[in-house]
């Protein structure tokens, strides 16, 4: 009963925390892109804004995981949010010029990509087992895409009556909201690992040895190695047949369809109704990000979760094809739902195979891995939108969802026939953990 009261505050806690921080994430975005666009009136300045949010992540992925380790995870959450909430109100009453507000947008996204690398690391030190891992991170890519719609419509609202700058005023308060929440983790962690170590003594239940250590203050292991940061990461990230064939079909998926993404501002001046249109197509693909976690509580949970998240990243190629290929609005609201909801299960089942059997004292460098994995992806895909012209959007769309729909069924089939069946799991386990520091699997 305790570990079951125990679960469900940690749960609330995660999530709440989690909820308030992405609408404060997508408050400061869209509030610091208008005042660039307000104080400078050059698309220059809102384009670098916004490339300034996205490169922390990528370029910072090896510092970020080597903290991650070395610290308690909750702690260096507390001192993200922290620093968010600071920069925020500073941005609220300072950031008014181009460069003041690159700055602002560029330290935001390296404190973000350092909040969701922590998320990832706390999830499976409060909730060990894998089917557990699912649950959570369903729930809680639910409640993200809840807050990315909230935001803008808040910031709206904000901007309405005081301008920017309550928003960004609001924006810190997000964060000061959410790192109340730190506190009470901690403490559950520190419970988690002390049951655990109780466990282990009484010889209840086999436990890793490295989640053991630091027991009583819920530290990460003393002897964990933080060397290598990104290189590391990734070798551990990719290492295996499999979970290489799985990411590089995420990579390429994600690469093409974020061409598409790009494009569909143009495409809308294609198909009747125009930007109203793109909007409501928006809107619906935000839906099913918030719906598309639920599919996972039922016989798809069960399945392997590589196979699980390439198939639904074929599905996201499949709705961009269909909807390059017949621009009917009724047909391409429901190709957006249905890419929608195939996009939050990629995200979870692809989040819980990456960190169900990673090795306590490199998740941080592992989930840093992951992330810069994904937004190289992106930001390749954006860099190849920019080739195309304007008026060819229609068909690269089809040609994007056309070239993730192949890959993904291409490495739908790989890993089908890669995954070990029942028998041999038990009999070899192979796991991320089993690639050496060189890169080697």
């Amino acid at each position: 009963m305790t570990s079951l009261r125990q679960g469900r505050a940690a749960t609330l806690l995660v999530i709440a925390a989690l909820l308030v921080s992405t609408v404060g994430d997508e408050v400061a975005m869209v509030a610091l892109a208008l005042r660039g666009a307000d104080r400078t009136g050059l698309t220059s300045v809102v384009s670098a804004q916004m490339l300034a949010g996205l490169v922390p992540g990528i370029a910072l992925g090896g510092p970020i995981g080597r903290i991650v380790d070395r610290f308690r995870a909750d702690a260096v959450l507390g001192v993200t949010l922290a620093l968010e909430c600071l920069i925020a109100a500073a941005a609220a009453a300072v950031a008014d010029g181009a460069v003041l507000l690159i700055a602002t947008m560029l330290l935001l996204g390296a404190l973000g990509a350092v909040a969701q690398t922590c998320v990832m690391a706390l999830v499976p030190r409060l909730f060990p087992a894998s089917d557990a891992q699912l649950r959570v991170n369903g729930l809680m890519e639910s409640v993200r895409n809840a807050g990315y719609i909230v935001g803008p419509l808040l910031v709206g609202v904000l901007t309405s009556h005081g301008g920017t700058g309550l928003a960004l005023a609001v924006d810190a308060g997000t964060f000061a909201f959410a790192l109340l929440a730190v506190p009470v983790i901690s403490r559950w962690l520190v419970m988690a690992a002390r049951e655990r170590a109780r466990t282990a003594d009484t010889g209840g239940a086999e436990t890793d040895g490295a989640e053991t250590d630091g027991a009583e203050t819920g530290a990460p292991p003393a002897a964990a190695k933080t060397e290598g940061g990104l290189r590391v990461g990734l070798a551990l990230l990719w290492a295996g047949a499999q979970r290489r064939t799985t990411l590089a079909t995420i990579v390429v998926t994600v690469a093409a369809t974020s061409v598409a993404n790009v494009l569909l501002p143009f495409f809308a001046d294609e198909v009747p109704g125009g930007m109203a249109v793109y909007g409501v197509l928006l809107a619906t693909w935000s839906v099913g990000l918030v719906l598309g976690p639920f599919a996972l509580r039922g016989r798809l949970g069960r399945r392997p979760t590589g196979v699980v998240a390439v198939g639904a990243a074929t599905i996201i190629g499949l709705s961009y094809l269909v909807t390059g290929a017949y621009p009917l609005v009724p047909l391409m609201l429901a190709a957006f739902l249905c890419g929608g909801m195939a996009n939050a299960v990629q995200n979870v089942a692809l989040r819980t195979y990456v960190m169900a059997d990673c090795p306590p004292d490199v998740r941080g460098r592992v989930g840093a891995a992951y992330g810069a994995t994904l937004q190289s992806s992106v930001a390749v895909g954006f860099a190849l939108a920019g080739l195309v012209p304007a008026d060819w959007s229609r068909w690269a769309i089809f040609a994007g969802g056309g070239v993730a729909f192949l890959a993904g069924s291409v490495g739908w089939i790989r890993t089908r026939a890669m995954e070990p069946s029942p028998k041999q799991a038990e009999d070899v386990s192979v796991t991320a953990g089993t690639a050496s520091e060189g890169g080697a699997p």
